[in-house]
């Protein structure tokens, strides 16, 4: 075998192996990649004369695929340079990790359309059918289980302070902001695993609720004053079985009875934080907003969810309350630490 095919083979299985990330650490995930990239200059440069012909003759799909699949691999090392820290991870104050991900989704597709275009090459009739059904498995377990394994194995440890830091909003207006999180409803030990899908992260041994982040970010950029809902029952540690008891929350109709409600009167506007539970309003939220006198007060939605969007808890809400409900903003969970300048964004609009 020539090591022009070694090299193309190689490239293949370090690209999978990269996007089983999640399952290593951070540091080897950024070696993987940088290996990869430099592979990439060789392999690039032993097909130059793609380079040299690239503006003759028609745009065939092939060249498509190369170019688009090439577009992929600069957005993957320009964002995982600045998630690694070489480059600010500050520049345009984007959500570089959704940007790295996605670049690696895109870039799979493209992949995959220029190893079944090169692969006849290397393969007799038989044996290519058959590569091009694996590569096509691996593609599509790619595309669908990569925002699964980020929610459920990406470990979520942050700087606090650092994720605080940013412009703030000057308003004479009254704020309050309100949150649900499980962080608060649930007696976690320490040394539970904080990844996305749980809705929890970690600050060293902190463990911080995915709301009562956001809440954070909502007080340094707004002031005002904090609420956390706390119900009188204590959910489960483990997030599946917490899911079942909300499950049984939404059949029973049952609304779980909150230790305290917050004074709303000296307040003239409402931050309300929750995840999307069931793809609802929590019980629990809905709870506060029933037997809360919100008449005349402008309330702002902010959800946090792990791939349902607002589901229909907008709906629920404004059926639950009398206040002025406004545009809502709803947060990926691994987006969570990149996410302040969006928030910041989203409120200015709201209450400058």
């Amino acid at each position: 075998m020539s090591e022009r095919k070694i090299l193309n083979i190689l490239l293949t299985v370090m690209f999978f192996v990269e996007l089983a990330s999640n399952f290593f650490q951070a540091e080897l995930h950024e070696i993987i990649g940088i290996i990869f990239f430099c592979a990439v200059l060789i392999h690039n440069f032993q097909n130059k004369h793609f380079y040299k012909n690239l503006l003759r003759g028609k745009f065939t799909l092939n060249k498509i695929c190369i170019i688009l699949f090439g577009l992929g691999i600069l957005i993957l090392t320009f964002s995982g340079l600045i998630l690694a820290g070489f480059i600010g991870k500050e520049i345009s104050g984007y959500n570089w990790r959704a940007i790295h991900l996605n670049a690696a989704i895109f870039t799979l597709i493209f992949m995959f359309c220029h190893l079944i275009i090169h692969a006849r090459k290397y393969f007799k009739k038989k044996i290519f059918y058959g590569a091009a059904i694996c590569s096509f498995i691996l593609a599509v377990a790619g595309i669908f289980g990569l925002p699964y394994l980020d929610r459920w194995f990406h470990k979520v440890e942050v700087n606090r302070t650092a994720i605080l830091q940013g412009e703030k909003i000057s308003t004479n207006k009254k704020i309050l902001t309100v949150y649900f999180s499980r962080v608060g409803n649930t007696n976690f030990s320490e040394e539970v695993d904080a990844v996305s899908g749980a809705s929890i992260m970690k600050d060293n041994a902190e463990i911080i609720g995915n709301a009562q982040m956001i809440a954070l970010m909502v007080q340094n950029i707004l002031g005002g004053e904090i609420f956390e809902l706390q119900t009188e029952k204590i959910y489960p540690e483990k997030y599946s079985t917490t899911t079942e008891v909300a499950h049984e929350e939404f059949l029973n109709g049952e609304l779980p009875k909150l230790k305290s409600l917050p004074e709303v009167k000296n307040f003239d506007t409402i931050i309300l934080i929750y995840p999307l539970w069931w793809g609802d309003l929590p019980k629990s939220v809905e709870n506060f907003l029933i037997n809360s006198d919100l008449r005349g007060k402008i309330l702002i939605p902010i959800v946090t969810h792990g791939g349902g969007g607002f589901g229909k808890s907008l709906e629920t809400l404004k059926n639950s309350t009398d206040a002025e409900v406004t545009e809502a903003i709803e947060i990926y969970s691994s987006d969570i630490p990149d996410s302040r300048k969006n928030i910041f964004e989203f409120l200015k609009r709201l209450t400058a």
